[in-house]
């Protein structure tokens, strides 16, 4: 908690128990202190505005999204508007800026990063204010939706711009996600087709109505383990013949 003081209050050093903490740079050093350099695909870019504040980067290692979210100081563990309209926008701003229909999932694999907002009477889903249900910023400002993705499509699309290597990084890992994703889909469907055909092979075999996990059913030990090599599977089987 004391270090989410200092994270969103650059400048602010805090004492405690004889430790000290203090943030120059916000939202971008707790990104930095969540994921290694050596892990970071590209540097932490680090955007803010009046009432927002945004740090991004993708790990070379972890597979999870990672997001670290706050409103009015609060940290918001559970999310909510503000993080689903930051998830949806930077998805949209990243397909626009390469023009390609990228998957939503290809483009937030790996990533790591954190949102603060400022919303004016913000309206949380809980007394414990872990989950913002705030639809609009408040005042003159737009949704909370809008807000965000105007933000988003302005500076992160301007920042990949002036930095060609970290978006040429950024499209390297999105279309690896994309090659992984299809390899695996691949794979369960091969895995899928051959289990359909293995079942046919043996015209003696069906599988159980009685399973030897059911123990209260009389009739729960004449079921059969059937192992077949060829995909690496355990089926539980009757035999026709028994």
């Amino acid at each position: 908690m004391l270090k989410n003081y200092v994270y969103l209050n650059p400048g602010l050093t805090i004492m405690f128990n004889g430790e000290k903490f203090y943030s120059e740079n916000g939202l971008k050093d707790l990104l930095g202190d969540s994921i290694n350099e050596e892990d970071q695909l590209y540097p932490i870019i680090h955007l803010r505005g009046e009432d927002i504040e945004i740090a991004l980067t993708h790990s070379k290692t972890q597979y999870s999204e990672e997001y670290h979210s706050f409103v009015n100081g609060q940290n918001t563990s559970q999310g909510g508007t503000h993080l689903a309209a930051y998830r949806e926008s930077l998805v949209r701003t990243i397909r626009e800026f390469f023009g390609k229909n990228y998957e939503s999932s290809d483009i937030r694999k790996s990533v790591v990063t954190a949102i603060s907002i400022k919303v004016m009477e913000p309206v949380f889903e809980s007394q414990t204010k872990t989950k913002l249900g705030s639809t609009d910023m408040g005042g003159d400002l737009p949704t909370v939706r809008t807000y965000i993705n105007d933000f988003l499509k302005k500076y992160l699309d301007n920042y990949l711009h002036k930095n060609p290597e970290t978006a040429e990084k950024l499209q390297r890992k999105i279309l690896q996600a994309e090659r992984e994703r299809k390899e695996l889909s691949g794979i369960r469907k091969l895995a899928k087709d051959r289990a359909k055909k293995a079942s046919l092979h043996n015209k003696k075999l069906r599988d159980c109505r009685i399973h030897l996990g059911d123990s209260k059913k009389e009739r729960y030990l004449e079921s059969t383990l059937f192992i077949t090599e060829e995909i690496r599977r355990v089926v539980v089987l009757q035999n026709l013949e028994m």
